[in-house]
């Protein structure tokens, strides 16, 4: 499994001012205004790849699916039938407690995403001679979806630079956006600062110790029960991120407050689900908690093994829509 996916981090939230205050409990309710739909329009945007998942089974010339693998963090990443499956016109990831599971009792669930930089050649995960990914620069990239009601475990639709396409490692990153930046469009810590909250993110430095965030939170009522779409209008200049068509948060990321942080690199999109906590050096998982100077302190969005272990957890995905400016 390639070193960028996954390298989700654990939020620090430093909130620009027109974000106001993200700390924890605080979210920003959303705007009434819908204004996407007349940006796209005078900006001559027009739809260019999407997947509205009206199939009987996954796309697999457009999706990698993940695959059995050791684990990140607490949970183990499957390729099942009943894990990551198209049913009723959606895309739906299950994450689910199993006694009896293929690495043993745990926490299990999966994800897909787009990368370019691989061919059936290079990875196990590509199932289709087909397989071609996609990635972009530029445009903008929506996601219509139902989170998962989960605590300690939480969904995300978000975009990386595809650092096996270009030769570069996850610690290259430099912020500036000549080589790219993680942006989370929808990412959703069910229990970390409220039931209903969304956090847009843009990730800078790679994932070294020099990491920098930028974020804002957004509540964003009964996004673990119907769908709503999240989405990032993705310019030469700034982010400008949508909740249900309203603008919700600008910036152009920057680690130093003076260089441009936008991305100006091609990127490909993520589908992912994640179980708090950390796998030791003995490969045991440890739910709910993480490791600080060597001392365990529980995980920033709860403990997976504090909800029902009878019951599944789904991200359903609607579609997958990217639009850009008309040639």
């Amino acid at each position: 499994m390639k070193k960028l996916v996954f390298s989700l981090v654990a939020l620090t939230l430093v909130v620009t001012a027109i974000a106001l205050c993200a700390c924890t409990g605080d979210a920003i309710p959303l705007p009434e205004e819908e204004t996407l739909q007349k940006v796209l329009d005078e900006g001559g945007y027009e739809l260019v790849w999407g997947d509205e998942f009206n199939d009987d089974s996954i796309d697999h010339t457009k999706w990698r699916v993940g695959y059995d693998t050791p684990a990140r963090r607490a949970g183990w990443y499957v390729d099942t039938s009943d894990t990551v499956f198209e049913k009723d016109g959606a895309l739906t990831i299950r994450t689910q407690y199993r006694e009896n599971g293929e690495y043993g009792a745990g926490w299990y669930t999966s994800w897909v995403d787009s990368a370019t930089g691989y061919t059936r050649e290079t990875s196990q995960m590509v199932h289709s001679d087909d397989y071609r990914g996609f990635a972009a620069k530029y445009g903008y990239f929506e996601i219509r979806c139902i989170a998962p009601p989960c605590t300690g475990i939480w969904s995300a639709f978000w975009m990386m630079p595809d650092g096996d396409a270009v030769g570069m490692s996850e610690n290259d990153i430099k912020g500036t956006g000549t080589d790219g930046l993680e942006v989370d469009v929808m990412e959703s810590p069910y229990h970390a600062w409220g039931n209903s909250y969304n956090v847009h993110v843009v990730h800078g430095e790679g994932y070294s110790d020099t990491r920098s965030d930028r974020s804002a939170t957004y509540e964003v009522p009964n996004m673990y029960s119907q769908y709503h779409t999240y989405g990032v209008l993705w310019t030469e200049e700034e982010y400008v991120f949508y909740i249900d068509g309203r603008e919700t948060w600008r910036t152009s990321y920057s680690p130093d407050g003076e260089t441009l942080g936008v991305s100006q690199v091609e990127e490909y999109l993520l589908l992912t689900v994640e179980v708090g906590g950390y796998e030791d050096e003995n490969g045991v998982l440890h739910p709910g908690v993480t490791l600080e100077d060597g001392v365990e302190v529980p995980f920033w969005c709860g403990d997976p093994d504090d909800n029902d272990k009878t019951k599944t957890y789904d991200f359903v995905i609607d579609y997958v829509r990217v639009y850009q400016k008309a040639a």
